[in-house]
């Protein structure tokens, strides 16, 4: 099933069924796209992997701000909003689409293999992001979606 079909499927329901259908739109969704990161694919396509591999920890995830903040930002019986980053994950975007292009890098302060610090002037680079989508339209998303409200109407509303 795609979101056209999905779409479709939504606008046919009952209206006793709309505001509970979009709590779990909500919530199946935020599911699916946090599971993503775990998973490390969208929609059946395994996202590239890194060019050096990690010691430790998963793929997009250091801290676990991205991952923490994706959430439904608006619910409501017409459509659901499902937001990720903030003013502290502004790189949301840059992962789930890709990006190429120059960033500059603030000034900082490093470690030294020795222990010591070095200071590091702002510079800039280039960047070739690959795209490792965690959210968007998804035919396995919206699969879950009909066979959860589905399940809800069968179960509960009968």
């Amino acid at each position: 099933m795609d979101f056209n079909e999905l779409d479709n499927y939504l606008r046919g329901l009952p209206d006793r069924v709309l505001d509970d259908a979009s709590r779990i739109v909500a919530e199946t969704a935020t599911e699916y796209y946090k599971e993503r990161f775990r998973e490390k694919e969208f929609d059946g396509s395994p996202w590239q992997p890194a060019k050096v591999p990690k010691r430790r920890g998963s793929l997009l995830v250091d801290s676990g701000s991205l991952l923490n903040s994706i959430r439904p930002v608006h619910v409501w019986r017409d459509g659901v909003i499902i937001s990720a980053g903030n003013l502290k994950v502004d790189y949301a975007k840059a992962h789930n689409e890709g990006f190429v292009g120059n960033v500059t890098v603030p000034a900082h302060t490093r470690r030294t293999k020795r222990g010591g610090n070095m200071s590091v002037r702002q510079h800039s680079k280039s960047v070739d992001m690959p795209r490792r989508q965690f959210m968007g339209e998804s035919r396995e998303l919206a699969d879950r979606l009909h066979d959860r409200i589905q399940g809800y109407i069968d179960n509960d509303l009968k």
